[in-house]
Parts: structure tokens; C-alpha cells; sequence
């Protein structure tokens, strides 16, 4: 994982590397890096139909002319409530205690973005 003021909140696959913005409070510090997690955790499950491309059908490489294609819209939306979830879960698994309102608040504001761009 890699922290510092200039970054913005992402899992960068390629890089196999999380960086997150250290200007966020530490709630929001938890509640991110569980995000970004999930998104590992997504990533990683590549086996027959439950692979990344077998879930997503329609999402490009950066880059691609079809990024701003309606469906490859909705499946980065998909990727994006689902790390969200996957994040939740793996909390529980490991016994991290999440404020139930605040995590449902910081997730519905991450997400409002996204959906006014689909």
C-alpha cells in the first residue's frame, strides 16, 4: 500500500498496489483501504465462469474507445458497489468493527459519482 497527500484512492492491478489519499481521516482511511481491498478481492478470483472477464463482459482497458460505452459504464458501476460489499465482508472476516452509518454514508458518497456518470 502506498500513502501520501497526492494520491487519489485506487487499486492499481498492474502495479498490484493500493494508494490512498493521507488527507482523509482515519475512518475514512478504514473504510477506503477495505474498499480498495475489495476490489483485490474481485480481481483475484480468477477461475472459470467466476473470472473478472466472465463477470464484467464489457470493461476495456484504459484507453479503449469503448470506455464511454453505456455498458462498460454499468460494469465499472458493478465493480464499484461490489468492492464496496466486498469490503464489508472482509471486515467481518477479520473481526474489524465498522460503524454501520458511517460506512453506509462514505460508501453512498463514493458511489454517487459514479452513478451520475453512468
Amino acid at each position: 500500500m502506498y500513502y501520501d497527500q497526492e494520491y487519489e484512492n485506487i487499486y492499481c492491478q498492474d502495479l498490484r498496489r493500493i494508494e490512498m489519499n493521507s488527507h482523509q481521516n482515519y475512518r475514512s482511511r478504514l473504510h477506503t483501504l477495505l474498499h480498495e481491498a475489495g476490489h483485490v478481492c474481485i480481481r483475484s478470483e480468477e477461475c472459470g465462469l467466476n473470472s473478472f472477464e466472465n463477470r464484467f463482459p464489457f470493461m476495456k482497458a484504459p484507453g479503449f474507445r469503448a470506455r464511454a460505452n453505456k455498458n462498460h459504464r454499468i460494469d465499472i458501476l458493478r465493480e464499484e458497489v461490489l468492492a464496496w460489499e466486498s469490503g464489508r465482508e472482509l471486515a467481518e472476516a477479520l473481526g474489524i468493527q465498522i460503524e454501520g452509518p458511517w460506512w453506509s454514508k462514505h460508501r453512498n458518497d463514493a458511489l454517487k459519482s459514479y452513478v451520475e456518470w453512468v
